[in-house]
C-alpha cells in the first residue's frame, strides 16, 4: 500500500508540473536559460518590455551571437520602434549631424578658417581682386582670397590608409551586439554606453589650407567659360578629387608673368614717350624690358618651386605646412602689386558716389589682362573613421563603459574570452549582412524631415522682398512645399514635373554608394526639378553641379536674390537655392540635404565660388 501511495503522489506531482509548464511565461524560461549558463549576471535587467508580454509568448527568433538581437525587442512590426532600431537610428542621425558640421565648415571663408588654424593672414593673400568686396588695389593686406576654389575630402581608416567615404555604424553595432550577447544581450543601458563610446573614440577630422596658386585667368570668364574650365579641371583630376590647378601652376604662372610684364612695359613706354626722344625711349625701353624679363624668370622659378613642393605634399598636411609657405605668399603679393595695370590703381584722394565707385571697379576689371588671376587656395579635410577590420581598429579601443566587468571576465567560468577568432568571425558575419533585408533597417529608413506646414511656408514667403519677380516667388514656394517629401538619392533625377509620377520614396532594388534605397533626388537633380516644375525652365536638364555653373548670369555674393543658386562643384559638391540672409550673416537656403536625407531649409555659410542668377 505504501508503494502504491508513493506512486500516486509522484504521478500527481508530474501532472501538476506539466500543467504549470503550459502557463509558464517566456520571461521565466529566459531566466531559467540564463541561470543554467556558466555565468550568473549581476544586477537586474534594464529592459522591462519582456515583463509585459502575454503568457506563452516566446521570443522569435531566438537570440544568436551573429544576429542584431535588439531589433527583435519590440511591441509592433516597425523595426525602428524596436530597441535595436532606435539605437541604430540615433547613431545614424549622430553621424549625419557630424558630417553636416564638417561640410558646413567648408562654406566658411579662407580668412576665417586660417584664423581658426592659427595661420597668419599672409597664408591666404593673393592679388588684387576687383570682384571681391573690401579690396583696395593699394592695400596688399586687403587681398585675402574670398573663397576656397577646391575642397578635397580625404577619408582614412584606423591604420592611416586612405579609403573611400565610409561609415562604421554597422561595425560599432555589430561589435556591441556580440559583446553583450556574451554577457547579457538584453542590457540596453550597457549596449548604448558601448555604442556611444565607440563612436566618439573612432571619429575625428582636421582641416588644412594649401598654398596660394594661380590659373590661366578667371576674372573675365562668363558662366559658360567657367563651366568648361571646371569640367576640364575635373576631367584631368587624379583620384581623390585633386584638380590639376596646383600641378599646372608653374606653366600657368609663366604665361601670366609674360603677359603682365608685356602690359607693364607697354604702359611705361606710353608714359615716357612725352618726355624723351624716340631714340632715347627705345634704348631705355629695351633695358627695362630685359630687366623685367629677368625678374619674371626669377619669380616664375620661385613659384615653380612652390608648386613642386605642393604636388609632393602628403594629404595630411598640417597647419605648419601652410605656415612654412607664408613667405612665398607674401612674395606673390608684392610681385602682383607691381604688375597691376596703372589704370587700375586708385589714389587715396579718390572720391565719388557709390555708382561712380562701382563704375570704377568695372573699369578696373576691364583694364586687367585677359589672363589675370587674383589667386586661389584649396581646403583639405581629413576625416578618420576607424573600422572593425583595421589593425588599429575598434577592438583596440579601451572602453570605460565595460571596466566594471573586467574582473568578472577574467574568471574561468566566464563566457567572454576577448576578441578571439570566434567573436571576431561573429562580428564580421553580422556587419556583412543585408540589414535592410534581414532587419528592415537602412539609411533611408532613418530619414526624417517633416514637411513644412502652410503656416510655415507663408511665414517664409512673407519675408521675401515685395518687388521680387513672380517667377522667383513661384520657385521658392514650390521648393518650400517639397521639404521633407523627396528623399536624397545620389544621382537621382526627376522623370516628370511635380511630385506625382516620380514615385519619390518608393523602395528601389539598387542602393546608392551610401546604402540609400529610396527613390529620390540629389542636390543638382532637385534644383533642375524645382525650376522645371515651378517656372517651366528645365535648365537643359542639367545633371550635375558642374553643368549648373554654366546656367544664367554670373553674379556676386552681395547680389544674391531669392531663387539664385550657390554652387560648389568640387569635393563634396553641392548646390543650394538662396532664400534670404539671416541676422547673423548666414544664408537661409533650401536644398536636397544629403546629411538630413531629404529636402530641407537650413542656415548655411555656403561661401562657394559660383553664384548664378537664372530668373528675372
Amino acid at each position: 500500500m505504501f508503494i502504491i501511495l508513493c506512486l500516486s503522489i509522484v504521478y500527481a506531482q508530474k501532472m501538476h508540473d506539466r500543467q504549470n509548464a503550459l502557463h509558464k511565461s517566456s520571461d521565466s524560461l529566459l531566466r531559467d536559460d540564463i541561470s543554467s549558463s556558466s555565468v550568473m549576471q549581476k544586477g537586474k535587467w534594464t529592459n522591462t518590455i519582456h515583463t509585459e508580454r502575454k503568457e506563452d509568448e516566446f521570443i522569435n527568433p531566438r537570440p544568436f551571437i551573429d544576429r542584431y538581437n535588439l531589433v527583435d525587442i519590440r511591441q509592433d512590426g516597425n523595426p525602428l520602434d524596436s530597441v535595436g532600431g532606435r539605437i541604430y537610428q540615433e547613431l545614424m542621425e549622430r553621424e549625419s549631424a557630424d558630417l553636416a558640421k564638417i561640410y558646413d565648415s567648408t562654406g566658411d571663408t579662407p580668412e576665417h578658417t586660417a584664423k581658426l588654424l592659427g595661420l597668419k593672414r599672409s597664408a591666404i593673400l593673393g592679388r588684387y581682386n576687383p570682384q571681391a568686396a573690401g579690396q583696395s588695389p593699394e592695400q596688399k593686406n586687403s587681398w585675402a582670397i574670398p573663397y576656397f576654389k577646391n575642397i578635397h575630402y580625404r577619408y582614412y581608416n584606423g591604420d592611416g590608409k586612405e579609403i573611400q567615404e565610409s561609415s562604421n555604424v554597422k561595425d560599432i553595432l555589430a561589435m556591441a551586439s556580440v559583446y553583450t550577447y556574451q554577457h547579457n544581450y538584453l542590457d540596453e543601458e550597457r549596449f548604448r554606453a558601448i555604442v556611444n563610446e565607440l563612436y566618439t573614440k573612432s571619429h575625428s577630422y582636421s582641416l588644412s589650407i594649401g598654398p596660394v596658386y594661380y590659373d590661366q585667368g578667371c576674372i573675365h570668364k562668363d558662366a559658360k567659360e567657367e563651366m568648361l574650365a571646371e569640367e576640364a579641371a575635373n576631367t584631368d583630376a587624379p583620384p581623390g578629387g585633386e584638380t590639376k590647378a596646383s600641378e599646372e601652376s608653374k606653366a600657368e604662372s609663366t604665361s601670366e608673368k609674360s603677359s603682365e610684364t608685356a602690359t607693364e612695359s607697354k604702359a611705361n613706354q606710353d608714359t615716357k614717350a612725352t618726355k624723351e626722344s624716340k631714340q632715347a625711349q627705345e634704348s631705355k625701353q629695351t633695358q627695362e624690358t630685359k630687366s623685367n624679363q629677368e625678374n619674371s624668370q626669377k619669380s616664375t622659378a620661385g613659384e615653380a618651386g612652390e608648386s613642386s613642393s605642393e604636388s609632393k605634399a602628403l594629404p595630411e598636411q598640417t597647419e605648419k605646412s601652410s605656415e612654412n609657405k607664408e613667405n612665398s605668399a607674401s612674395q606673390n603679393a608684392e610681385l602682383s602689386a607691381s604688375n597691376l595695370p596703372k589704370e587700375s590703381k586708385v589714389t587715396k584722394e579718390t572720391t565719388g558716389t557709390k555708382a561712380e565707385q562701382k563704375a570704377g571697379s568695372i573699369q578696373d576689371q576691364k583694364n586687367l589682362p585677359k589672363n589675370y588671376c587674383p589667386g586661389h587656395v584649396d581646403l583639405t579635410i581629413k576625416i578618420t573613421v576607424v573600422g572593425f577590420d583595421d589593425e588599429n581598429g575598434l577592438r583596440n579601443i579601451q572602453l570605460d563603459s565595460i571596466k566594471d566587468l573586467e574582473e568578472q571576465d577574467q574568471k574561468p567560468g566566464s563566457r567572454w574570452h576577448g576578441w578571439n577568432d570566434y567573436t571576431i568571425a561573429a562580428v564580421k558575419r553580422l556587419k556583412e549582412q543585408d540589414w535592410f533585408k534581414d532587419y528592415g533597417l537602412s539609411i533611408s529608413s532613418v530619414e526624417k524631415k517633416s514637411p513644412l506646414t502652410e503656416e510655415e511656408i507663408s511665414s517664409y514667403m512673407k519675408d521675401l522682398p515685395k518687388d521680387l519677380s513672380e517667377e522667383r516667388k513661384a520657385l521658392i514656394h514650390f521648393a518650400l512645399s517639397s521639404v521633407g517629401k523627396v528623399p536624397y538619392f545620389y544621382g537621382g533625377k526627376a522623370g516628370v514635373k511635380g511630385l506625382e509620377g516620380n514615385h519619390f520614396g518608393a523602395t528601389i532594388s539598387s542602393s546608392d554608394y551610401k546604402g540609400r534605397n529610396r527613390k529620390g533626388l540629389d542636390c543638382s537633380g532637385f534644383v533642375q526639378w524645382a525650376y522645371w516644375s515651378s517656372v517651366d525652365r528645365s535648365l537643359d536638364f542639367a545633371s550635375s553641379t558642374q553643368e549648373l555653373i554654366g546656367k544664367g548670369q554670373k553674379i556676386k555674393r552681395s547680389e544674391l536674390k531669392a531663387g539664385d543658386l550657390i554652387i560648389q562643384p568640387s569635393g563634396e559638391s553641392h548646390v543650394v537655392v538662396f532664400i534670404k540672409w539671416t541676422k547673423d550673416g548666414k544664408m537661409l537656403a533650401v536644398h536636397e540635404n544629403g546629411t538630413a536625407g531629404n529636402i530641407s531649409v537650413d542656415e548655411v555659410q555656403a561661401n562657394y565660388p559660383y553664384y548664378r542668377s537664372i530668373l528675372p
